[in-house]
């Protein structure tokens, strides 16, 4: 007896939308009303479902009712015998739609944070992100003291890290040790919160930290937190 495989597909575009309202915003899916939640909450669910499926309750359709899913910025409809698993392995090779405008953080006035923040996404989720357009979205007055201030700090022992990646640490540091406080940038270093002799990555921003010499050189290859 072959048992039936979970079927699994994804909704397109043009056959759901999620509205703002001024509190709650408004689900539609295959032109019909699904359900009403909080902006907020909204936010919350689409981030959530950037790494794992997030099941949203069941659709009527014309030939029965149906569970529907949440993954990756993109809807999916399935049959009963589908599980979380399922709708993530259908979607595994499919690109993640990603809009910063959607998440919750959006709202900070300061431009350099909304920056720090989308970086950090992209890192997080794994999404292939779009740095120059991130960095243009920069006033020109932060653009202008955040490369001045990265071009000045060293890398200790080195090692090779990515532009965007010190443009992110210089703005998320504040522009200096995260140990001590120092802010002398001559005594200023990017680096390695995990040792990069230990497998650090040198291309992810929640690994790179500012450090001073002094506090670099005491923390040796220890991988050291901080606040």
């Amino acid at each position: 007896m072959t048992l039936k495989k979970p079927y699994v597909r994804r909704i397109t575009l043009k056959d759901w939308s999620w509205n703002d309202g001024d509190l709650l915003g408004v689900l539609l899916v295959f032109g019909r009303f699904f359900f009403s939640r909080p902006n907020m909450m909204w936010q919350f669910l689409l981030r959530n479902a950037l790494s794992e499926p997030e099941n949203l309750g069941l659709v009527t359709m014309s030939n029965g009712v149906f569970p529907l899913w949440l993954f990756k910025g993109h809807m999916w409809i399935s049959d009963h015998l589908a599980t979380s698993a399922d709708v993530k392995a259908k979607g595994m090779n499919i690109k993640t739609r990603y809009d910063a405008k959607q998440q919750w953080w959006w709202g900070f006035t300061d431009p350099s944070l909304r920056y720090m923040m989308e970086s950090m996404d992209h890192t997080i989720f794994g999404i292939k992100q779009n740095h120059e357009k991130v960095w243009k979205g920069l006033s020109l007055k932060h653009r202008k003291s955040t490369s001045s201030t990265a071009t000045t700090i060293g890398v200790r022992d080195n090692r090779h890290i990515p532009q965007w990646v010190k443009l992110h640490v210089t703005l998320r540091d504040k522009g200096q040790c995260v140990y001590c406080g120092e802010k002398d940038l001559k005594l200023l270093e990017f680096d390695h919160r995990h040792a990069w002799s230990k497998g650090g990555s040198s291309k992810d921003p929640l690994n790179i930290c500012l450090g001073c010499k002094t506090c670099n050189r005491s923390k040796g290859a220890r991988n050291w937190g901080w606040g």
